[in-house]
């Protein structure tokens, strides 16, 4: 089931290309962007299905160095959060955004176990926990621990949160999120291929 708005072009030129947004971070987090962080192309799309469906207040969970929330507010008039369990990324995303004079992309030191998300009325995930379970993934830090327990713990928070959103709050994965949606909640608007994966939607009932 094809996603049910046709595709917008970002004008932004620093949204061209993966490549000259990142040049934006330190070479350390330029290095592990195509593993990492979320995709300029990917990160305008799925700002633009949350919008258009109505979102006005977004929460990116495991924003990492903020990429999909910056260039979500960069294309978008929409006001986005992004939640992470590490200080130093949230410090990077932060001083990113004042980099690029974000002001509609703030960051959070979070643990989404910890962190309601009350108040939003669209989220975003894109594999949040996967370095928690995947061998042979180029760790961001290494101090993600590889434990399935750990991974279940959090994929089961994250279902239950989405679980309060208000209706008709919308959710967009790219790559999935470790659970499924929960169907008997939210009905499913479609998919679409975007790069390596796919981007889903969903809207509460």
């Amino acid at each position: 089931m094809d996603l049910p708005f046709p595709r917008r072009k970002a004008v932004d030129t620093r949204l061209a290309s993966d490549e000259s947004f990142d040049s934006f971070y330190a070479k350390p987090m330029r290095v592990l962007s195509k593993r990492h962080w979320t995709p300029v192309a990917v990160a305008a799309r799925a700002a633009e299905l949350l919008v258009r469906a109505g979102a006005t207040r977004i929460l990116d969970v495991g924003s990492g160095v903020g990429k999909f929330c910056l260039v979500g507010a960069m294309s978008t008039d929409a006001a986005f959060v992004g939640i992470d369990r590490r200080e130093n990324l949230v410090d990077v995303a932060r001083e990113t955004a004042a980099r690029l004079g974000v002001t509609r992309a703030t960051f959070v030191h979070a643990n989404v176990t910890d962190f309601s998300f009350e108040g939003f009325d669209g989220v975003f995930l894109y594999n949040p926990f996967f370095e928690h379970v995947r061998q042979g993934l180029r760790p961001i830090d290494g101090t993600a621990e590889r434990s399935r327990s750990t991974y279940r713990l959090l994929v089961a928070a994250t279902l239950a949160k989405l679980r309060t959103l208000a209706s008709p709050g919308v959710v967009v994965t790219f790559a999935g999120f470790g659970g499924r949606v929960p169907p008997d909640a939210f009905e499913f608007l479609g998919e679409e291929a975007m790069g390596n994966d796919w981007l889903e939607m969903w809207v509460k009932r």
